[in-house]
C-alpha cells in the first residue's frame, strides 16, 4: 500500500506553491492499492518538507496496521470475522483518506477533523473481544479434555471391578472342577456366566451414561464459551495453590495414573510449633513462619508438574508425577534441610520451626479420599514420632519393607 498526496484543484503552480507556504495545512493522502504485505511511501510524498513526510509516515503505519488487522480477524460468537475486516476497512479509509465511516455521508474531512479517538476505540474494542474470546476457548477446551480423560478414567475402573468379579467367579468354577464334583461344576459355570453376562451389561450402561454426559459437556462447550468465568485458584498469603487447585489436581492425578500407571505420591505437610510462634511472637510470625514453609517448598519440588498447595492453616499439600514413595522421602528430608536454613520468622526467636511429612504413593483402585486418608494418616504418625520427621503410609512401602 503507497500514500501520495491528492491532487487538488488546478490552478498555478506558484498560487499552489504560496497557498501551502502561508497556511502549512497538511497534504491530503491517498491510497493505492499493490505491492506486499505492508505499506511505503511513495516518491512524490518524501519530496516535501519535514512535517509533510513525517504526517505521511504516520498515516503509512497506521494503514499498514488498520491493514493488517482488517486482513486478519477472528470469528467472535457475535461478530464473524468478514463483518470485522469491513469495519476495519471504513476506519482504514477514514484515517487514510478521509472518508466517513457512515455508508450515506460522502466527501471526504481533513486530517484535523478525522476521528482518532474513533479509531483507537474501534481497534481496542476488537483486540479486548478476540482476548476473551481466546482466553475463554482455551479454558472451555481444557475442561473438555479432562472431561475426556475423566470419561475414560471411570471406563477403566469398570474394567478393574469387573475384572475383579469375573475372576472370582473363574476360581470357584476352577476349584469345582478340581474337586470333580458334577453338580457343583454345572452350578459354578452358569454362576460364572451370568456373572460375566451381567458385568458386561453394566459396563455398557455405564459406558453409555459416561459417554452421553461428556456430549452434554460439548454440547455446554458450544453454548457457553462467553460464561465461562476462571476462579482464582492460588493461596493469596504463600503465591501457591489453594484447597480448591488441591481438590482438583489430587483427582486429575488419580485419572492419569488409572491410565498411564506412572507412579504419583501424595505429601501431607505440617508445620510443627506454629501455635508457639503465635503465642510467642505474634500472628503476623505466624504467617511469615507459614509463608517461609511455602518457600521451602519451592525450592525443593521445582518440576513444573510438581503441584504445591496450601490445604488449609499450617498444612501443605504436594502432588508429585511420575515420582515413587522412594523418592518421595528424600525429598521430605530434603525440605526439612531446606526449612532449617531459612531466616527465622522473628528476629527474636531462639527455636527453629520445623515440618513433619506424610508419604503415600497411589496404588491401583484407590481413589483421591482413601489415598488422601493414608496420607493423613502417616503424617499423624510423623507428628507422634516427634518434630520435623517423615512418615510413610502403610501399602506399598510396608509391603517391600
Amino acid at each position: 500500500m503507497f500514500f501520495k498526496k491528492a491532487p487538488a484543484e488546478p490552478r498555478p503552480l506558484a498560487e499552489r506553491s504560496s497557498s501551502n507556504s502561508a497556511t502549512g495545512s497538511p497534504p491530503q493522502l491517498n491510497v493505492i492499492q499493490g505491492g506486499a504485505e505492508g505499506a511505503a511511501i511513495s516518491t512524490a510524498s518524501t519530496r516535501g518538507n519535514s512535517s509533510d513526510v513525517g504526517l505521511s509516515l504516520v498515516l503509512d503505519a497506521l494503514g499498514g496496521v488498520l491493514n493488517a488487522l482488517s486482513r486478519y480477524p477472528l470469528d467472535l460468537p457475535d461478530r464473524p470475522a468478514e463483518e470485522s475486516a469491513a469495519e476495519l476497512g471504513k476506519w482504514q479509509r477514514h484515517a487514510t483518506l478521509g472518508h466517513s465511516v457512515h455508508d450515506d455521508a460522502s466527501g471526504a474531512v481533513g486530517v484535523t477533523e478525522r476521528d482518532w479517538n474513533g479509531i483507537v476505540r474501534t481497534i481496542t474494542e476488537q483486540r479486548r473481544d478476540e482476548h476473551r474470546h481466546v482466553v475463554g476457548s482455551i479454558n472451555e477446551l481444557r475442561e473438555a479434555l479432562w472431561a475426556c480423560v475423566e470419561t475414560v478414567h471411570n471406563a477403566v475402573k469398570v474394567d478393574q471391578k469387573t475384572d475383579v468379579t469375573t475372576n472370582d467367579q473363574m476360581d470357584r468354577a476352577r476349584n469345582a472342577l478340581k474337586r470333580m464334583q458334577t453338580g457343583s461344576i454345572k452350578s459354578e459355570v452358569l454362576g460364572a456366566v451370568m456373572a460375566i453376562e451381567g458385568a458386561l451389561q453394566q459396563r455398557r450402561d455405564h459406558q453409555a451414561d459416561q459417554y452421553t454426559a461428556l456430549a452434554g459437556k460439548l454440547d455446554k462447550l458450544g453454548r457457553q464459551l462467553e460464561e465461562a468465568r476462571k476462579e482464582s485458584t492460588t493461596d493469596a498469603l504463600t503465591g501457591i495453590g489453594n484447597r480448591k487447585l488441591f481438590d482438583t489436581m489430587i483427582g486429575r492425578a488419580v485419572q492419569m495414573f488409572s491410565l498411564s500407571r506412572q507412579p504419583v505420591v501424595l505429601l501431607m505437610i505440617d508445620m510443627d510449633k506454629l501455635k508457639m510462634v503465635n503465642d510467642m511472637y505474634g500472628h503476623q510470625a505466624g504467617d511469615t513462619a507459614i509463608a517461609t514453609l511455602s518457600t521451602a517448598l519451592t525450592k525443593v519440588f521445582l518440576r513444573q508438574s510438581d503441584v504445591l498447595c496450601r490445604y488449609g492453616g499450617d498444612e501443605f499439600a504436594a502432588i508429585l508425577h511420575n515420582t515413587d514413595w522412594k523418592m518421595a522421602q528424600t525429598l521430605a528430608h530434603r525440605l526439612g534441610e531446606t526449612l532449617s536454613q531459612l531466616p527465622a520468622p522473628h528476629p527474636a526467636m531462639e527455636f527453629s520451626i520445623g515440618a513433619s511429612v506424610g508419604v503415600a504413593q497411589l496404588e491401583p483402585l484407590e481413589d483421591a479420599e482413601m489415598w488422601k486418608a493414608r496420607a493423613d494418616k502417616a503424617l499423624y504418625k510423623a507428628k507422634q514420632n516427634g518434630n520435623d520427621r517423615v512418615a510413610i503410609a502403610d501399602g506399598i512401602a510396608s509391603k517391600v519393607a
